[in-house]
């Protein structure tokens, strides 16, 4: 095997390959319907029998960490699995770099808009540019739509990017609440 930079440490990749293992083992399982019925259902109603019937499927020993970990493990999984694809959101983006005059009227339409009553709320995230090439831009401060973003783009002081977003829907299972399905009985 051709020698990689950095170096893995052997013991590192053998950790790896063996935790991908149990996880194609998981979606292997999960992909049948039969299955993912029984699991989502054991999740829903809290059952650990249930639960332990679907980890003892996986041989859960085979993970490296055992079965305690790979039993608290699966809800996270399943959770991102019930999350929607991926999807691209248009959103517009203070330019970067400003220069020291730009910043200051960013402030002074930002002030303007604030004693307006106008939504100036602004949160940082990671956007990209390039919709098929994804070319990240870093983290960088959104704009709300509104009279704010509005004056800023007419200023040039805004450029337009898009920030990939999942929906996650209204079912919480927080790793910590599943413990009590992976107790020895």
């Amino acid at each position: 095997m051709k020698k990689l930079e950095p170096e893995m440490p052997e013991a590192f990749i053998e950790d790896f390959t063996a935790r991908a293992a149990v996880l194609a083992d998981v979606y292997r399982a999960l992909s049948k319907p039969e299955i993912a019925t029984q699991v989502l259902a054991g999740l829903v109603k809290r059952d650990p029998v249930a639960h332990g019937a679907f980890l003892d499927t996986l041989d859960p020993d085979r993970w490296p960490l055992g079965r305690l970990d790979l039993c608290i493990r699966i809800p996270d999984y399943i959770r991102r699995e019930i999350a929607s694809p991926p999807r691209d959101v248009d959103v517009w983006v203070l330019r970067s770099p400003l220069k020291p005059d730009e910043e200051w009227r960013v402030f002074l339409i930002g002030w303007r808009n604030r004693r307006r009553g106008n939504d100036t709320s602004s949160r940082s995230g990671p956007v990209f540019r390039g919709r098929n090439g994804l070319l990240p831009m870093g983290i960088r401060t959104i704009i709300p739509d509104g009279p704010y973003q509005d004056e800023l783009k007419a200023a040039g002081l805004l450029e337009p990017a898009f920030e990939r977003v999942r929906d996650v829907f209204e079912v919480d299972w927080p790793t910590g609440g599943y413990v009590t399905l992976c107790l020895p009985k």
